[in-house]
């Protein structure tokens, strides 16, 4: 007969994740785990999706391990562009199951949904450390949801000379809360506006950001300044399309 041992299990809620995790952790963090990525110390499977298509959504299971720092994890993550009009959730949340590589035994359940919002955000902010002129002071963003509010938290904190945050969004109501809320969490000096089009956002800026689930063309090259950079985040496509198919949308 097996004897089992009682497992303590720690769960933390998103509220709880969100009181112990800051953007400039996360910052290290994920620069940390792209490193070892890099250097081939990092089990990372494709993930596999499950595809909702009558509700316009997916699902996906993300395993990793990072082998030197000997730390496993499984995410289940979902993907709804329609959740915030028609059910009052967020379009992406998700779930971590932190998991002991030794014998395999869950270690934690965490709300992921904050994780998943800052990683991202904080993925940007690494791009734009390394890729991004050092002197850049202007940067423009698509959209004006959760992804948009990270990603500017991230570009605050690498961008020594950030002067001016241009944004659009499909409504001028989201646009302005975007600035009223922004205002209050980058430094101060930063001058943040709302635009009245895609094109005025992208004109001048040394780093452009979008943030929108859009399956249509926002951002035309011909607006692009030379030298810009770009972090292109979405648009998650339900069909299985190659990242450079993706990219290519976005400069149609």
């Amino acid at each position: 007969m097996w004897a089992f041992a009682i497992m303590k299990l720690l769960w933390l809620s998103e509220k709880e994740v969100g009181s112990l995790i800051s953007m400039e952790e996360v910052l290290k963090l994920v620069e940390e785990a792209f490193k070892e990525k890099g250097e081939g110390h990092v089990q990372m499977p494709p993930k596999p999706y499950l595809f909702y298509s009558r509700y316009n959504g997916d699902l996906r299971i993300m395993p990793s391990y990072l082998e030197r720092l000997d730390i496993s994890a499984v995410k289940v993550v979902n993907v709804h562009p329609n959740n915030p009009s028609e059910f009052n959730l967020p379009s992406i949340m998700a779930l971590i199951i932190l998991i002991d590589p030794k014998n395999g035994a869950p270690l934690a359940i965490l709300g992921g949904t904050q994780i998943t919002a800052m990683r991202t955000g904080a993925a940007g902010g690494v791009a734009a450390k390394y890729l991004a002129r050092k002197d850049s002071k202007k940067v423009g963003i698509i959209g004006a949801g959760v992804q948009a509010r990270t990603q500017l938290q991230a570009l605050d904190l690498i961008l020594e000379d950030l002067e001016e945050v241009k944004v659009w969004s499909r409504t001028s109501a989201s646009a302005n809360r975007f600035v009223m809320e922004m205002r209050t969490k980058v430094g101060k000096g930063i001058e943040i506006t709302p635009e009245k089009d895609a094109q005025c956002t992208v004109e001048g800026v040394d780093v452009l950001v979008t943030t929108t689930p859009s399956r249509k063309p926002l951002v035309r090259k011909e607006w692009i300044p030379q030298g810009v950079h770009i972090n292109c985040i979405g648009p998650m496509l339900l069909e299985k399309k190659s990242l450079n198919q993706q990219f290519l949308r976005v400069l149609k």
